[in-house]
């Protein structure tokens, strides 16, 4: 039986792998090269593709891989560069383009997030990207750069309201960002709209006691951080305990050898 060509080859592995990893992929002949490049958008990482496609081409046989990436997927790298702190915000968005390219250059599906709430994050970041509500109308990765570089990204986050007692973790906030989202001044409002990082157990609950009208949501969300706290406070304690009875037993024992 003849051996298929490499041209059905290639087309059985894209329907393949397309099926695989949910994500269209295109085979494309280019006559001035003479050779097949397969591309896709997102998805799965060229390491992946050349891995499958080393498998039904013969040695020698060149064929390209070419992965493009969406809005989607630079929008949400902004938002995960940023809050780590890494996402240059003073440069024009090809140079940012060119580093989130950089850094997402060869992970697997770097359009999906991780959770619920990063996907809230991101749909709210793509809708305010975009211009107009038309049909044609797509988000511009240029602005969602821009939101981001001017706002940071506490804004994007689905709700501020304080998460129900055995509601899942995620779409509310928990008890230290619902404080740290209502007290926060200075470099902590700074580091909690930039990268969503709560202030100080210690400081968070002490602003909330020392607000003449918290209201019950900070109140409850103050003391449902209090066990927290007394833990923290228990193990300073008892180091600085253990450190004092070792210097007070040292200093006797000096006393006692002297006498």
């Amino acid at each position: 039986m003849p051996t298929p060509s490499l041209e059905v080859r290639l087309r059985r592995l894209a329907e393949r792998l397309g099926t695989r990893h949910r994500t269209p992929i295109e085979t494309w002949y280019d006559s001035e090269r003479c050779g097949w490049t397969l591309r896709w958008y997102d998805g799965p990482s060229v390491a992946a593709i050349k891995t499958e496609l080393g498998r039904v081409t013969d040695p020698g046989t060149e064929v390209l891989v070419r992965r493009d990436l969406t809005t989607r997927a630079l929008a949400l790298a902004a938002i995960r560069e940023t809050r780590a702190g890494a996402m240059r915000r003073r440069i024009g968005s090809w140079g940012q383009r060119y580093h989130l390219e950089h850094v997402i250059g060869d992970q697997p599906h770097p359009e999906r997030p991780a959770d619920p709430r990063e996907e809230a994050m991101l749909e709210r970041l793509l809708a305010e990207a975009t211009a107009g509500d038309g049909p044609w109308s797509v988000p511009d990765e240029s602005r969602a750069f821009d939101l981001i570089a001017r706002d940071g990204i506490a804004w994007l986050l689905p709700s501020h309201r304080l998460a129900a007692p055995g509601e899942p973790a995620g779409l509310a906030l928990d008890p230290l960002e619902f404080l740290t989202a209502r007290y926060a001044r200075g470099v902590h409002r700074t580091a909690w709209e930039t990268a969503l990082t709560t202030m100080p157990l210690r400081t968070a609950i002490t602003a909330a006691q020392a607000d003449p009208d918290p209201g019950a949501d900070a109140a409850r969300a103050a003391l449902a951080l209090l066990p927290t706290l007394r833990d923290q406070l228990t193990v300073e304690l008892d180091t600085v305990q253990a450190v004092l009875t070792r210097t007070a037993a040292a200093a006797d024992a000096e006393a006692a050898e002297a006498s």
